[in-house]
């Protein structure tokens, strides 16, 4: 946050103006404060010293005005000098004792209010005074508003503080004002939050705002982190899930490393999923990428299963329904799902969920396919949907939470 830096301009402008004798004021009007005679002459002598540098005549002139003065609003003149002379000579100290006085005062116009309100806080931050600097900057901004970039400094401050209540407070309101403006949020701005949640231990907050941050910037490392860290920071990360976070990365487009698509095609085999395992593992084992013996193990193992695959869904499938097993029918329907036949596995996972014997984290992670196939038929609000019944501090909540990114990211 910038404020005006006071200095030998701000006096040859007439910043003490006011030292100089004028006209009477009219009888009618409200007469201003003036200044004791016997100060106007060391103040201007301790002016010209100034604006030469001549610090040492300037502090004597300045004494002289002290022993001199008989109002306050005598004082007050003196402190603007002093502070002028303190910020030349980057006397900190001297500069936040001016600026007290002459805020307590009483004497000073709005305008010269609202300034030096700004410039304390410049002081207060220079002299390492963080609790103060925070406290005069919050003071300037209830008092006169202000932009989303100082309500980022507040929070910067309070953050840095380790005051995170006020942290996210003013956090939250730069990344309003940003919204208001029309104006794109700057990256800084989701990190400080972030920031914020994290020491806070809040990581569900800490993963809605770099949702809002992955979209804005779509960096690969916010999006792993959101996909892979989310999912594997469940309880419940285990077997069951591990294939669909991968599932979720490619999704968002992210590349798997050879010991990802390595796990991923285990999985896939391990799951039956034999279409799905040729796919992930066909490429890699041919250019030698994935030279573990498991994995022409695997890819064999699945090139062997594929041809009879199909033909043996659709005999599981009749024989679930008529057992009316619904849990058999969701599996065969995610096996569909890993073929491309969408609108099979749409057909299968809701049947099997109607039956019902399908529970808890079963459930969510039907509900987590579900959408997949409905995603890929092109029905993204039907999706949105199915994952938002997912509401679970599960693995596939957190899975679902990631698919809704990513149909956005997508769209």
């Amino acid at each position: 946050m910038q404020f005006l830096k006071l200095g030998a301009t701000a006096i040859a402008t007439g910043l003490l103006a006011t030292l100089t004798m004028t006209a009477a004021a009219p009888a009618f009007a409200q007469k201003e404060p003036t200044v004791t005679r016997q100060v106007v002459g060391p103040l201007n002598e301790a002016r010209t010293a100034i604006i030469a540098k001549d610090y040492a005549t300037a502090k004597t002139k300045l004494d002289a005005a002290v022993a001199a003065a008989k109002t306050p609003y005598d004082n007050v003149m003196i402190e603007k000098m002093r502070v002028i002379m303190a910020s030349d000579t980057k006397d900190t100290a001297q500069q936040i004792k001016s600026f007290e006085m002459m805020l307590g005062s009483g004497l000073l116009k709005p305008e010269e209010v609202k300034q030096y309100k700004g410039l304390i806080i410049n002081a207060y931050n220079a002299a390492g005074d963080t609790n103060k600097g925070n406290a005069a900057l919050r003071d300037y901004l209830d008092a006169y508003g202000g932009t989303p970039q100082q309500y980022t400094g507040l929070a910067n401050g309070y953050l840095k503080a380790n005051d995170l209540a006020n942290a996210e407070t003013f956090g939250n309101k730069a990344i309003e004002g940003f919204k208001t403006a029309g104006t794109p949020i700057p990256e800084v701005n989701y990190m400080v939050l972030m920031r914020v949640h994290q020491q806070s231990k809040d990581m569900a907050k800490y993963y809605a705002v770099e949702e809002e941050l992955a979209l804005a910037y779509p960096k690969e490392d916010y999006w792993k982190e959101l996909i892979a860290g989310r999912v594997q920071e469940a309880s419940d990360y285990g077997p069951p899930v591990r294939l669909d976070m991968f599932r979720a990365l490619q999704a968002a487009n992210l590349p798997l490393s050879v010991n990802e698509k390595r796990i991923a095609g285990d999985s896939a085999v391990k799951r039956a999923l034999y279409n799905e395992a040729v796919q992930l593992l066909e490429e890699g084992v041919g250019n030698g990428q994935l030279s573990d013996p498991i994995d022409k193990e695997n890819l064999d193992a699945a090139k062997k299963a594929l041809p009879n695959d199909k033909a043996g869904l659709a005999k599981e499938a009749t024989q679930a329904e008529s057992k009316k097993n619904g849990l058999a029918l969701v599996n065969i329907g995610e096996a569909w799902l890993s073929h491309g036949d969408n609108a099979k596995a749409i057909e299968l996972i809701q049947k099997g969920i109607s039956l019902g014997g399908v529970s808890g984290a079963e459930l969510d992670l039907a509900k987590v396919h579900l959408g997949i196939a409905q995603l890929r038929s092109g029905q993204a609000d039907a999706a949105r949907a199915t994952w938002a019944e997912i509401t679970s501090n599960t693995a596939a909540g957190a899975l679902a939470k990631n698919w809704i990114l990513i149909s956005k990211k997508a769209a």
